[in-house]
């Protein structure tokens, strides 16, 4: 079985790429310690006393006082993405409405940033724009739709879909029928993936982007592209890729782990130990254990779009 297992075939099939290597955007956690899960973390904030409770709310205001800027609702629809936004694509693509406007958000606040061209790849500065565009990056890209917007408005032509998962409808046929496109699918866990040993992106400014990146996902996004700008900055003789930017929507916080985290030291110097920092995510997704078989919960959810921050 062990010969044939098609599983195995692909795990050894990957162990020999170049840009595997194991547990590198880990964030230093210990191999083989288990996640915390949702639940025990629940159940170590039930456990505090009401002393504690307040002692840790505090400090959560405090960390928040000193560390946040002014949060705020973003929604931007470049025009650049008219076409997405009036279904002016191909109805071939399987693309959910819902998911359309999320994404056309995420490009509309990277062009904001700078990070793209105003206005897309249009008319007379549709060649420039081609020629300049960076690689993409997508992170966690499932079936590839938010680099399918990108490719389509922006004329970004060099693409990297990372996910570790096999989907069906995938954009990747639609990709490669665009003039141009060099499209590379990592099936990889983004905490082994080594960019270095991507050959394709050698010396090739890019853009990291991801959308839905759960919980830990998101803090081995930024040691994945982290890893990359350090290397590239100790290694002066080479001539490494070129991170221009991240754009990345985080969800399902409640999964945060401490042993992944991007940053401990930020958190250390604020007074945030693992035990806090684990009911601080269980703080931000509580719904994910409350009750909303009620009609007056469910009236009262809120159902705005998700606000990118």
């Amino acid at each position: 079985h062990v010969g044939k297992c098609p599983f195995r075939k692909h795990a050894d099939a990957l162990a020999a790429q170049p840009y595997y290597s194991k547990g590198i955007n880990s964030g230093g956690g210990e191999a083989g310690v288990a996640a915390v899960t949702s639940a025990a973390k629940r159940a170590s904030v039930h456990k505090l006393s009401e002393e504690e409770f307040w002692a840790l709310v505090a400090k959560i205001r405090s960390a928040h006082t000193a560390a946040a800027v002014q949060m705020r609702e973003s929604y931007i629809a470049p025009d650049a993405c008219d076409k997405w936004m009036k279904g002016q694509v191909d109805r071939k693509v399987p693309y959910q409405e819902k998911h359309v406007v999320q994404q056309v958000s995420i490009v509309g606040n990277m062009e904001t940033f700078g990070l793209l061209p105003r206005g897309g790849a249009e008319d007379a500065m549709k060649e420039i724009a081609v020629k300049t565009a960076p690689a993409v990056v997508e992170f966690g890209a499932g079936r590839g739709y938010l680099t399918q917007m990108l490719a389509d408005c922006y004329g970004i032509k060099n693409i990297f879909l990372v996910e570790r998962r096999s989907y069906k409808l995938k954009a990747d046929r639609s990709l490669r029928q665009n003039e141009g496109v060099k499209l590379e699918r990592l099936r990889i866990d983004i905490e082994d993936l080594n960019l270095h040993g991507v050959k394709a992106l050698s010396g090739s400014p890019y853009l990291a982007i991801g959308k839905h990146l759960c919980g830990p996902a998101t803090d081995m996004t930024i040691m994945c592209c982290l890893h990359e700008l350090h290397n590239r900055t100790e290694e002066k003789g080479h001539d490494k890729h070129q991170l221009r930017g991240l754009a990345l929507a985080t969800c399902c916080h409640h999964l945060c782990q401490w042993k992944h985290y991007a940053n401990k030291a930020f958190l250390s110097r604020l007074g945030i130990v693992e035990e806090e920092f684990h009911a601080m995510t269980w703080f931000s997704s509580w719904a994910v254990d409350g009750d909303h078989s009620s009609h007056d919960s469910l009236d009262s959810e809120d159902t705005s779009s998700e606000v990118i921050r």
